[in-house]
């Protein structure tokens, strides 16, 4: 039980990392943030991965295919998925896994039977929401897409008793605290 991961749950826009960084920053000794598996290119920026373990389509899907995966979802640069041999490797360690994901990827993870601390973050207003949205996005077709998205999200979180821890990220200190 005491490895139980810490489940940070929200859509786009949210400040998931913005929370969970200073969360590492001051106990990364006692919880680690799993690297994702993704389908996507690696960017210029991450000649040294720190957060995504890259692999092809054909190994993406040979992995789901053995139920190695939690959760997966799609976006628009490519396929994620979250293994369950990460989190051994994590727990191994004697860390509490941090698993940042969407609501959807929750709700897949609770199907999987897996125990966790689920914690549903809130945006501090709609139009908040729309601006970290907008200052992330280069188009205006990913922007509708994201906040159609995020609204969904929010909803089917008010919906489920999943999620009986939330936060509404309005103060960053006081949402850290």
């Amino acid at each position: 039980m005491k490895y139980k991961p810490l489940i940070i749950v929200g859509p786009s826009g949210v400040g998931k990392n913005t929370l969970i960084k200073p969360i590492l920053d001051k106990y990364g000794a006692l919880f680690e943030k799993k690297k994702s598996y993704t389908t996507r290119e690696m960017r210029p920026s991450e000649s040294k991965p720190k957060q995504h373990y890259f692999v092809n389509n054909e190994e993406f899907e040979r992995m789901a295919k053995n139920k190695e995966f939690i959760e997966q979802h799609q976006r628009l640069a490519g396929m994620y998925a979250t293994s369950r041999k990460e989190l051994e490797r994590i727990k191994s360690l004697g860390k509490i896994p941090i698993i940042e994901v969407d609501v959807h990827g929750a709700i897949e993870i609770n199907h999987q039977a897996i125990e966790g601390n689920f914690l549903f973050i809130y945006p501090p207003s709609f139009e908040e929401l729309r601006k970290r949205i907008g200052n992330r996005i280069e188009t205006e077709a990913d922007f509708k897409v994201r906040i159609a998205d995020a609204i969904k999200q929010i909803e089917l979180a008010n919906n489920s008793v999943l999620f009986t821890n939330r936060l509404v990220n309005d103060n960053l200190e006081l949402a850290i605290d």
